[in-house]
């Protein structure tokens, strides 16, 4: 680690809402650097706040590691242009769309089962049960 300014890791936590056991999560991902030790004080570089946080609003969207990963990359390798960071984020768009229109026709195909259920009498007369029992319902 260079001589750049230095955070302990509950500082880092704190300031990038996420908790310590996530920062060493991250470290073990190779997310984020190891820190440097003093002593027994694990020191973090103070630009590693931006970069945990980048993490974890990444993941909060649904970006898998293999995808931060390759963001993280471009945003300290130069030869990357806006660009590139677009297509990983509209490739994930993409994915997120098929998942919402699966999930919309998951629930047009369940939302009348449920409707049907009387809640009451034995499960074995259920009309959700008999229904997903019967081929080509």
């Amino acid at each position: 680690m260079s001589a750049l300014a230095t955070i302990a890791v509950g500082a880092l936590a704190q300031q990038a809402g996420v908790d310590v056991a996530t920062i060493h999560s991250y470290e073990r991902l190779g997310l984020i650097d190891k820190p440097r030790s003093a002593g027994r004080l694990r020191l973090y570089r103070t630009t590693d706040v931006a970069r945990v946080t980048f993490i974890r609003r990444t993941q909060e969207l649904g970006f898998s590691i293999e995808a931060i990963r390759e963001l993280l990359g471009m945003t300290t390798k130069g030869r990357h242009t806006c660009g590139n960071v677009h297509d990983i984020a509209e490739r994930h768009l993409l994915d997120i769309r098929r998942r919402l229109d699966d999930l919309t026709r998951l629930e047009s195909m369940l939302a009348p089962l449920v409707a049907a259920c009387p809640k009451a009498g034995s499960a074995a007369h259920c009309p959700i049960v008999n229904t997903l029992s019967h081929p080509g319902a």
